[in-house]
């Protein structure tokens, strides 16, 4: 290799080295095309006429430039190269200022890179350093290309030549140093180019971390064919890990995290790139440095299909990736929280009971089960191959689960991470335990009565104002002050019956003894309807008079169901109270506790009989079978609470 550069030789004519492009191949585009739903958003392939007018123009920018020279130093074993404008020659050269300010940094992490068979020896490859000032290569803050060499250089050669070569990235080192060598000056063999645009960064950190980035790449290339330049999942990823654990505190490529998470639910692992940096940060965490370097080095053919790449880990340590997302646990390489993390998408268990969550293969799934209130003790997973973990709301361990699981019903709402470590696509079903053949249907859960607007609410006291007015002709003279008030107290009574699932004695009672009123905790009564065949109706509330309070916490109904052809029919069982009193002389609260069970229970609360059901999401309309006057509600509309 040549210690330096001379000055003044001459230049190929530029037709003579765009003659030369069409064996040049493309570079990353960074525009994401707009994924049908479902589907997983991809990268459009680039243009290849564009790219070979880029080429020619950076051909053309780098043939004006001085020939390449040694920088003066060495990042372990890789020789720095650099060449530059004319214009710029003898001035600061800040790209290679901050490059070598970093070598202590890449040095620390070299040793990684040495670990026998596979990586019988540490980074070597030399390296040329290059700025453009080209409008090319759209967005791209750099881009970097190595030259064959070795059993490597003569395995691809061999590829070529029996026309199985796959397209590969830019050959723009191999161009470099065959056709315009002896214009540059003597390039090394198994060479690596690295062009920056320096204009594209928004500040010296970023441009730092990008030529960290591609000092990365330039160690890969040691260790894989150009086969693998494709799989950009592990290849751009994993130099992401690098520039982080270089530059610590950057924060210009958070864009790519946020990426990560939004694409993951519906793209493979290898579908990713840049983006895929967090299973890295994570595999730092798991397990060591090492770990990621051989997985940033491995590449070639097994990591392109998710059946490959799922080698990479047992399918206990693949869930491991998916619960740290749930835990959000993943932190930057720096210590830092991530800037962004995965959302946890909303699962009920419903009209049937039973649901599934599906996905790619190697994507992780994070969902939160809702189990409606009060439902069967026992939660059916059938997790098929995938592997599932779950954890009840207020827990602290994880269940893992795969294959076909029954397991006690966690208190909801259930936190679930799941994977499928092959290539197969995730499904997995979830569903609550039905006894007594009863079915689940669309009431099953927790339900708040809405309240009936006042026009058409049933008003218990209209026959007593009837009865009133008949006989108002018979009251004697002396008893008709007496008859008025009581006639008054009624018109300004407001005791029409708003809810059917309320003990409306208590409304009543309020509305004509002025000295007494009621005040409920909920805005409505709550029905809870179990899949089990059993529901419960919770409405506490406080009555308070003159000088006595009754204070009910508990103060339940409860019984059975059944439902057949559209109609459930509730049968009170009992009620369930607890609450105390306080009243004169002492005014110290007295305990109130009181269990009844069979018919009187059910003069103390609507709701009994049959409902005929109307089924819309987060509502159910129950009306009642009974045979009512036309203008008065016989429904009850309850809410999903």
């Amino acid at each position: 290799m040549p210690s330096s550069a001379h000055r003044g030789r001459g230049r190929r004519p530029g037709n003579q080295r765009r003659s030369h492009l069409t064996a040049l191949a493309g570079v990353l585009s960074l525009a994401i095309t707009a994924p049908s739903e479902g589907a997983c958003p991809t990268r459009p392939a680039p243009d290849p006429a564009q790219e070979l007018i880029d080429y020619g123009m950076l051909l053309d920018e780098i043939s004006e430039m001085g020939e390449q020279y040694e920088a003066g130093f060495s990042i372990g074993d890789q020789v720095v190269y650099r060449m530059r404008r004319r214009s710029e020659e003898g001035g600061p050269d800040r790209v290679l200022q901050l490059l070598q300010s970093m070598k202590p940094k890449i040095e620390e992490l070299q040793p990684n890179f040495t670990a026998p068979p596979r990586r019988p020896h540490p980074p070597n490859r030399p390296v040329l350093l290059i700025e453009s000032r080209q409008n090319i290569f759209q967005p791209s803050m750099a881009i970097t290309d190595c030259a064959s060499k070795g059993a490597e250089g003569e395995a691809a050669e061999e590829a070529r030549r029996a026309g199985r070569e796959e397209p590969g990235p830019v050959r723009l080192a191999k161009h470099l140093i065959s056709d315009m060598g002896g214009d540059l000056g003597d390039l090394p063999a198994g060479l690596c180019v690295v062009v920056v645009f320096p204009d594209r960064t928004d500040n010296e950190r970023e441009l730092r971390f990008v030529l960290a980035h591609e000092w990365m790449h330039t160690m890969q290339n040691g260790f894989y064919t150009k086969w693998a330049m494709d799989h950009q999942w592990w290849r751009e990823a994993s130099a992401e890990w690098f520039a982080h654990k270089i530059v610590e505190g950057t924060t210009e490529r958070d864009r790519w995290i946020e990426e990560f998470f939004m694409k993951q639910q519906s793209c493979p692992l290898t579908e990713h790139s840049y983006d895929a940096q967090p299973f890295f940060f994570w595999g730092e965490q798991a397990f060591n440095t090492d770990w990621v370097v051989s997985v940033g080095l491995a590449g070639d053919q097994y990591l392109k299909l998710p059946e490959r790449a799922a080698a990479i880990l047992p399918p206990e340590r693949w869930l491991d990736w998916a619960i740290a997302q749930a835990e959000q646990s993943i932190t930057m390489p720096d210590g830092r929280p991530l800037p962004d993390q995965a959302e946890v998408e909303p699962l009920e268990l419903t009209r049937e009971c039973e649901t599934a969550i599906k996905g790619p293969p190697l994507s992780v799934q994070l969902y939160e089960l809702s189990v409606p209130v009060g439902g069967a003790p026992i939660l059916t997973i059938d997790a098929g191959d995938a592997q599932l973990a779950i954890r009840g709301n207020g827990d602290e361990d994880w269940l893992r689960v795969t294959g076909l699981t029954e397991t006690d019903t966690p208190p909801s709402p259930i936190t679930v991470a799941a994977i499928a470590p092959s290539g197969e696509d995730l499904y997995a079903k979830f569903s609550i335990g039905k006894s007594d053949g009863l079915a689940c249907g669309c009431q099953i859960g927790s339900w708040m009565e809405r309240e009936t607007p006042d026009d058409v609410a049933d008003d218990p006291l209209a026959g007593a104002l009837e009865a009133m007015n008949a006989a108002r002709g018979m009251v004697p003279p002396d008893q008709m002050d007496d008859f008025r008030a009581a006639q008054e107290k009624i018109l300004a009574a407001n005791a029409k019956d708003k809810f059917r699932f309320r003990n409306a004695v208590p409304a009543i009672f309020d509305e004509l003894e002025s000295d007494a009123e009621a005040i409920y905790d909920q805005d409505g009564p709550i029905v809870t309807i179990r899949p089990a065949g059993t529901f419960m109706i919770d409405d506490p509330h406080t009555i308070r008079s003159e000088d006595t309070t009754v204070r009910y916490f508990k103060y339940r109904h409860y019984g059975e169901w059944t439902a057949e052809g559209g109609v459930l029919k509730f049968d009170i069982k009992g009620n369930d109270l607890e609450g105390f009193v306080t009243a004169p002389p002492d005014y110290e609260p007295a305990r109130i506790t009181v269990e009844n069970e069979g018919f009187g229970a059910q003069s103390y609360v609507g709701g009994g009989g049959e409902w005929t059901m109307a089924c819309e999401p987060g509502t159910l309309t129950l009306t009642s079978t009974r045979v009512r006057s036309p203008d008065r509600s016989d429904q009850a509309v309850l809410v999903k609470y």
